[in-house]
């Protein structure tokens, strides 16, 4: 084994990781533009932390392992939880709302697929200590935002609420096996599942009508749906979610991100401690959900005192993946292409002038093994470098690839290709 690595990790270089390390610099500095400060949780804690209100799922996919002294602990299976509880223990007399931002690595004992390993990278924020719809709308918003900073040309943002579905279980007095069978029917969208459930189900004529409506409410007019809802209503639970819902509508139109924004009120998949809304990114070309986020008020009081509080994920391997296919090509397997070799002979002028290069942008790589310009050239041509500088006469000459990309001495100014 040795020189190998586990099943499910992966090694990241070149090209590769600086599109990595690219796209989180850009989410994050998208995140702080909206005013959200960075933070740091650890890459494991307590296992029982990290499991509060975790669904059994996601439970199952944690990895846990004994500490020194007997403690259960895991590796961080997502941000949301270690925030909240960073927030319910140590923030919770701090003046509210407060805006986190995170970029990093999580770990879930899944099967690995396309755009998931078993290590991925989550990018997200988190908004604690506001219950308003304005709240919800400003993280949606900022999805989009991250979405389209992460040069996604196609996205759609699939919302849900989860208390409309919550308030029709309340409402049908179900028995256990009966609500699960209903959720899983919804949950996999499954036609035959809910007439099975209907059938074998005693419901009143308004209830069997507003389980029966249940598969017709999605779609991109969120208007249409939400009418169509409040038709089978049963309860003020149902009532208040499609409030919140209209709301968050008409913030979202004055964000001008309406457009990349359908409704699902069958969207109740859940990672355990969504309360509210709940939501999936989407790039059509991918099949696969980018990120997602939602409504989770009751979470922190799993560790303090309770504050209201919603989030968004995004998956870094998923949206590189997404934009790759979007543009019609993959990421290249090679190194990060500098923008110039240079062959400084230890010249003060000649390092000084670098440095004011470097200082501007530019990439530039220096010739360290003493190699004659014959040796230099045929490298340079094979790891694609534009151009190589070499100090002369007090100054630069560029060398530049002709048309068989044979390197010549290259007369005028320096310049740097983009």
């Amino acid at each position: 084994m040795q020189g190998q690595i586990p099943f499910g990790v992966a090694d990241y270089f070149w090209e590769e990781a600086f599109q990595r390390q690219a796209l989180i610099a850009d989410l994050l500095a998208t995140f702080r533009a909206w005013g959200y400060g960075d933070v740091m949780p650890p890459a494991f804690e307590y296992a029982s932390s990290l499991a509060a209100q975790a669904s059994a799922g996601l439970q199952a996919e944690m990895y846990r392992f004994l500490d020194r002294d007997g403690s259960t602990l895991a590796l961080r299976p997502e941000f949301t939880t270690p925030v909240a509880r960073l927030v319910g223990t140590r923030l919770h007399d701090w003046p509210m709302p407060q805006r986190f931002c995170y970029a990093g690595s999580v770990f879930r004992y899944v099967q690995p697929q396309a755009g998931r390993q078993r290590e991925f990278w989550q990018a997200g924020v988190e908004l604690f200590g506001a219950a308003s719809a304005d709240a919800d709308a400003e993280v949606l918003a900022l999805t989009a935002s991250a979405l389209a900073v992460a040069g996604l040309q196609d996205y759609r943002i699939v919302l849900g609420q989860m208390r409309y579905f919550g308030g029709l279980l309340a409402a049908l007095g179900l028995t256990p096996p009966q609500a699960e069978a209903l959720r899983w029917a919804i949950e996999r969208k499954s036609e035959p599942a809910l007439a099975d459930f209907l059938r074998e189900t005693p419901l009143r004529t308004g209830q069997r009508q507003a389980v029966e409506s249940l598969p017709s409410l999605s779609g991109g007019d969120i208007n249409r749906v939400i009418d169509q809802a409040e038709r089978h209503c049963l309860n003020t639970e149902m009532h208040r979610a499609l409030v919140n819902l209209r709301a968050v509508v008409d913030a979202l139109a004055g964000y001008g991100v309406l457009g990349c924004v359908a409704l699902d009120l069958t969207e109740i998949r859940s990672l355990g401690y969504y309360t509210g809304i709940s939501f999936e990114a989407m790039a059509p070309q991918s099949g696969f959900s980018i990120g997602g986020g939602g409504r989770y008020d009751d979470l922190v009081a799993h560790f303090g005192p309770p504050q209201p509080a919603v989030g968004v994920a995004l998956g870094v391997e998923r949206l590189l993946l997404a934009r790759q296919r979007q543009a019609g090509r993959l990421a290249s397997l090679r190194p990060t292409r500098p923008h110039a070799l240079v062959v400084a002979s230890r010249n003060p002028a000649a390092l000084a002038q670098i440095q004011v290069w470097r200082e501007s942008g530019y990439r530039l790589q220096m010739e360290v093994n003493e190699r004659v310009l014959a040796e230099i050239l045929p490298y340079a041509a094979r790891i694609g470098v534009g151009q190589v500088l070499v100090w002369e006469e007090g100054r630069f000459m560029a060398y530049r690839p002709d048309a068989e990309g044979v390197f010549q001495p290259s007369q005028g100014e320096i310049f740097f290709d983009e």
